[in-house]
């Protein structure tokens, strides 16, 4: 595999999970149902380690740091993988529209093996207590973000290697 690809794919990943926890964090804040808000995102990921985070939006400085590694390692394999995918099929890959159709297939894919099977396993009171709408809403971001992201940086990367070459 190519390390320029994986990456490339990392830090779009990164992009991507930056927009989604942006969404799903104010999206949870927003939505007010139950004992939701800003932080609960990052406490329910973390809990899913750590069964000392809180369920809810009390902010937790464990929670903060823990869920956000947690979640930004997520977001960059899958970032990679995505990268990697569309470098190594040409129909996945061709256009602009393909990669994100390609993105966005493999994010609903994953928010729904972790949604209803991985999660609820790992832990059902965390699985339970994030709102099903936005964490499908946010892997929909994620899988539009990315590509986007990883798109940009191979175009960048391809003018700046012609501007060397001139």
């Amino acid at each position: 595999m190519d390390t320029r690809t994986i990456t490339r794919g990392a830090i779009a990943g990164m992009v991507g999970g930056m927009m989604m926890g942006m969404f799903a964090m104010l999206a949870m804040w927003l939505d007010g149902q139950r004992d939701t808000g800003f932080w609960t995102p990052l406490n329910l990921i973390a809990h899913t380690i750590w069964r000392g985070a809180p369920l809810d939006a009390e902010f937790s400085g464990g929670g903060l740091v823990l869920g956000g590694i947690i979640h930004m390692m997520m977001s960059m394999g899958l970032g990679a993988g995505i990268a990697v995918l569309v470098s190594r099929v040409p129909r996945l890959g061709a256009t602009l529209g393909s990669r994100i159709v390609t993105g966005v297939m493999i994010a609903m894919t994953v928010w729904a093996v972790m949604e209803y099977v991985i999660w609820p396993l790992i832990d059902s009171a965390a699985a339970n207590a994030f709102t099903t709408w936005i964490l499908a809403v946010a892997h929909l971001v994620f899988g539009m973000t990315t590509p986007l992201a990883l798109y940009a940086l191979s175009a960048s990367a391809g003018a700046a290697a012609q501007a060397s070459r001139a």
